[in-house]
């Protein structure tokens, strides 16, 4: 993709974030969009349908940013620098995910985290049958839906505790059910 394309979707992108984090969605117009990217309103609309078409978009970049820094190598084994690897990204990149997961996200975001980490997570687990202990419906629902807990919980409360305490908690927590993972 042409450079100008995509500094002009990142200029449009965090034109949007900033109206987004000062208005909310609802009072947020193309028009202010452009004028406070400095752009022609035609541009927004080259670029994007609408606003709505902009929020998925936006949903849509920062779920992709979140996942490609947690997976950043070829191992899908569960780890505590993953966990550390994706509390670190999220430290730094708080403001943002911080306003996606908040209502302004009309829970877009966290849905689509929520597919895409359960996809994630049963490439991890694999799909064993031979293993009945286990349903992997439960065993992935109960994964993703902890970690999401856990994530939210931590940036809505902007952040108690520092990354290393987070992925230590979590790894503890995890212990009983990795020796069930490794099996499955």
């Amino acid at each position: 993709m042409d450079r100008r394309i995509q500094k002009t979707r990142q200029l449009i992108m965090n034109t949007f974030l900033n109206l987004l984090a000062e208005k909310g969605f609802e009072k947020i117009t193309i028009n202010d969009i452009a004028k406070r990217a400095n752009i022609n309103r035609g541009t927004v609309y080259l670029h994007y349908v609408d606003k709505s078409d902009l929020l998925d978009k936006c949903i849509e970049t920062y779920v992709e940013l979140l996942l490609n820094h947690c997976a950043n190598s070829d191992d899908t084994n569960l780890k505590a620098s993953a966990f550390h690897s994706t509390f670190e990204y999220l430290e730094k990149n708080f403001t943002i995910y911080k306003l996606l997961l908040s209502n302004e996200g009309f829970g877009f975001f966290r849905n689509r985290l929520y597919a895409t980490i359960a996809q994630t997570v049963t490439q991890v687990i694999g799909i064993k049958p031979e293993n009945n202990a286990f349903s992997n419906g439960v065993t992935i629902h109960f994964l993703t839906s902890g970690f999401i807990g856990v994530l939210e919980w931590w940036i809505n409360n902007s952040m108690p505790c520092n990354v290393q305490e987070i992925t230590e908690q979590l790894m503890f927590l995890l212990e009983p059910y990795t020796k069930h993972l490794v099996s499955l």
